[in-house]
Parts: structure tokens; C-alpha cells; sequence
């Protein structure tokens, strides 16, 4: 098997794993505690694991060709990992009880650690434009247009730091917070592209882009 083949099983066998993970956390969720499906949207956690689903599968249906939107996907999918990671164990751990350690271990910290592992190891030798450093904002803003939407209607929040009963400079104090934290983590991961250990050739649509650009 090529490198290429392995790194690609490797990404499904890791989406695999993900998907039997959130699947298996929404079905205890659902069955055995107060959750309904109209709240699962507002949930970050099921949206940053279904993002890293779709890039790793992305990343591995590509391969060595790896297209712009996928490294993106990919690096934002880290970001979001990394920070649901940090959130859950920071804030939220202490009045959680998983049904399921494993799955839950897996949505709030082997999927970030799988996806920033990957992004190290293996992609294209250069950074992405900054000018695209922003995409990593764009699941987290329709998030939260779904929560702002949710609050008008019923008064629904997810997490106790985002409920307005707590005040509206602490709500938005929390969500600049993790914003900015997020986008920290997502600038350490661009910087860190030209490290990696298996490199990828440049795409072609790619490197006329670049070329164009100059």
C-alpha cells in the first residue's frame, strides 16, 4: 500500500471512529437524558465533530491533491477540536455525567487530537493566505445565529456561560473569549504548516492562484 493509500485509510478509519462516537453520544443524550433534536443544533460539540468528519473524509478521497478549501476545512475542523476540547473540561466537565466515557472522551479531545495531529504530519509544505484565516469563523457564526434565533423564540441556551440570565457583557464577554482564543489556536496552526513531515505537491489550481497573486 502507498503512503498516500495508508494516510487515507488511516483519515476514514479516524472519521470512522468519530461518527460511531457522536452517533453513540446523541443516541444516550436522546434516551437518557433531557435532550430533544431541536436542541442538538445548539450544541457545538455534534457541529465541530461532524466538521471533522467531512474533513477528514475530504482529505482523504483528495490525497496528495489536496485542494485549498480542503486544508481549510481541515485546519478550521483542528481549531474547532482543539477548542471543544478546552471548553468541555474547563467549564463543562464537572456537571456532565457521560453515559458513554468513551464517546465522550472521543468528542472532547480525540477528535481534536487527531485532527491537529494530522495537520502537523501531513499536507502542503506552505501556509495558506492569511487572507482565509477567517473561514475558521464561519460554523461558529452560524452557531450562534442559531442560538440567538433560539433565545428569542423559547429562551433556550446550551451552557450555563451563555445564559443571559448571567448578563449581556458576560455572555458576550464568554463567546469573545473562546472567539478569540479559538483564532489564536487556528493562527498557531497556519504558522506551523511549513513543519510538516509529509509533504503534499502543491495543487495546481492552487499555485497558479498564488502565482496570480503576485
Amino acid at each position: 500500500m502507498s503512503k498516500v493509500a495508508t494516510i487515507a485509510a488511516m483519515r476514514l478509519t479516524a472519521a470512522a471512529v468519530i461518527v460511531a462516537a457522536l452517533g453513540v453520544q446523541a443516541w444516550a443524550d436522546l434516551t437518557f437524558g433531557t435532550f430533544t433534536w431541536a436542541e442538538l443544533p445548539g450544541y457545538f460539540t455534534p457541529l465541530a465533530a461532524i466538521t471533522a468528519v467531512v474533513a477528514l473524509t475530504g482529505a482523504a478521497v483528495t490525497g496528495a491533491q489536496e485542494p485549498r478549501w480542503i486544508a481549510l476545512l481541515r485546519v478550521n475542523a483542528a481549531t474547532y477540536g482543539v477548542v471543544t476540547g478546552v471548553v468541555y473540561w474547563w467549564l463543562l466537565s464537572g456537571v456532565a455525567t457521560p453515559v458513554f466515557p468513551w464517546a465522550n472522551l472521543v468528542l472532547h479531545g480525540g477528535t481534536g487530537a487527531i485532527l491537529v495531529a494530522d495537520w502537523f504530519l501531513v499536507g502542503q509544505g506552505s501556509r495558506l493566505p492569511v487572507r482565509t484565516w477567517w473561514t475558521v469563523l464561519a460554523v461558529p457564526a452560524a452557531w450562534l445565529a442559531y442560538l440567538f434565533a433560539r433565545a428569542l423564540t423559547d429562551g433556550w441556551v446550551p451552557y450555563p456561560f451563555l445564559d443571559p440570565a448571567h448578563g449581556l457583557a458576560s455572555v458576550v464577554g464568554s463567546v469573545a473569549a473562546i472567539a478569540a482564543a479559538g483564532f489564536v489556536v487556528a493562527a498557531i496552526l497556519h504558522a506551523c504548516a511549513p513543519m510538516r513531515v509529509v509533504r503534499l505537491p502543491v495543487h495546481a489550481a492552487a499555485s497558479e492562484g498564488r502565482n496570480a497573486s503576485q
